[in-house]
């Protein structure tokens, strides 16, 4: 019972908070990890939120008032079956019918076999039937008359997927902050010793540390080291290890000195939300109380680039139209910026009747936004992005550091992002200067 209430306090903490930006200071509860028991029942409550107000919500923006779910469109399916209070699935009908009853918005839900589909339609007469491809070919001839009416369910397939409710908003406030607070931990002298730990000790210290808290992970932590030209003489790695040009990586085991710049990448799965993180930390050299001016100032061009693309989001604009726009902006600016964000994973802890889990439920739905280069996008293209989805805010601006005899810093910043109510909010704040390692 203690740990409920602590974990109710902390939702009830974090909402208060959440329409603002906010600064950086990790603040999530990780010693209080709820029981999976207790995970299971809020999770169970949350899918349950979402199919009582999301369904209504995207079948009205899609004029549709019949919407045909086949078991084979597996995750959705699993996502919008009934299931009790903890997620078991009793019950594995071949499709599930959603109608609007009275064309006012109040939506049900019939379980039925293939052969009663066709009466179940014939009985309702819907004026507008969303169905999936595959669905069609195998009920076309028992659906034939109904053929003019039918519309592809793959915006409502993807919006269900995509969009969270306003109370996994708040949840979504405090896993990141739980996220945020085993960053801080490795970002320190508690598990970095300079010029003895190394990288593949900080990753694994990660793994570790996720099993002990009762952390799911999808993902083996990525370390990566950027060190000055000036410094890397002095010891034995080559400079495949420090390039800048490619994406964070395992398979160089380095330790890490005095004077680097730490990354980090990785994320939890935890209350059905996942989070997928990249911060910095800078390594203080002797007599140094803080990283070098270059560095600061490449790391608020990278932030300048987070914000900048934050003000371009906007409900139903397409996100090659989000990421080519802030794109102009930035480098109208001065920076050189890339931008290639991503929906965030979610996943579900549903099982069936004879205990198994349901596999495969984690999951990513919406539309990628940017690519490499920092090129303009096809306009319009990328799919739309709604109010209550969340992102994984993934980019990089690089910055000449005099300090480093002019060498070129990549500064990535990956941050767990929702939009809702027409605005960008950076889920557990944002991290806005390295974290020290003395």
């Amino acid at each position: 019972m203690k740990k409920i209430t602590i974990f109710l306090v902390l939702v009830i903490t974090t909402a208060s908070t959440y329409s603002q930006r906010g600064s950086f200071e990790p603040m999530g509860d990780i010693e209080n990890i709820l029981p999976v028991w207790e995970q299971a029942k809020i999770m169970e409550k949350q899918l349950r939120i979402r199919q009582r107000t999301v369904v209504p919500q995207i079948m009205e923006r899609e004029n549709v008032d019949m919407w045909l779910v086949s078991w084979d469109e597996y995750v959705l399916y699993v996502s919008l079956a009934k299931g009790n209070e903890e997620g078991l699935v009793s019950n594995r009908a071949e499709a599930l019918i959603f109608y609007d009853k009275d064309g006012e918005g109040q939506i049900k839900m019939i379980e039925a076999e293939a052969e009663q589909i066709s009466s179940i339609v014939s009985k309702l007469n819907p004026s507008k039937i969303a169905i999936s491809e595959e669905m069609k070919e195998e009920l076309g001839a028992a659906l034939k008359k109904y053929s003019s009416r039918f519309v592809s369910s793959e915006a409502l397939r993807t919006s269900f997927l995509q969009i969270r409710s306003d109370e996994e908003m708040s949840l979504f406030q405090y896993v990141a902050r739980v996220a945020h607070s085993v960053i801080k931990e490795v970002f320190s002298n508690k598990v970095i010793i300079p010029d003895v730990t190394t990288t593949d000790e900080v990753n694994w210290w990660i793994r570790q540390r996720y099993r002990d808290l009762g952390l799911l992970t999808s993902d083996h932590p990525t370390i990566n080291v950027q060190r000055s030209k000036l410094e890397r003489p002095k010891y034995t790695e080559n400079d495949e290890h420090f390039r800048i040009d490619i994406p964070p990586r395992n398979g160089y085991n380095t330790i890490i000195r005095r004077g680097d710049i730490i990354s980090c990448d990785t994320g939890i799965d935890y209350l059905g939300l996942g989070t997928d993180t990249q911060q910095n930390a800078y390594v203080l050299k002797k007599g140094e109380t803080n990283a070098p001016e270059g560095l600061r100032r490449a790391f608020k061009n990278t932030n300048r680039l987070q914000e900048i693309f934050a003000d371009e989001f906007v409900n139903g604009r397409p996100s090659n139209d989000i990421v080519n726009a802030a794109i102009k902006k930035a480098k109208a600016e001065g920076l050189r910026p890339e931008i290639y964000s991503h929906p965030i994973p979610h996943f579900l802890m549903r099982y069936s009747l004879n205990g198994g889990f349901f596999s495969g439920t984690r999951y990513f739905a919406g539309p990628e936004m940017g690519g490499e280069g920092g090129e303009e996008l096809e306009p319009g293209g990328g799919g739309p992005v709604y109010n209550n989805t969340v992102y994984a805010m993934e980019l990089d601006a690089e910055t000449a550091v005099p300090e480093w005899g002019g060498q070129d810093v990549r500064l990535v910043l990956e941050q767990t992002i929702a939009f809702t109510g027409d605005k960008v909010v950076f889920l557990g704040g944002r991290q806005t200067n390295f974290y020290l390692i003395k």
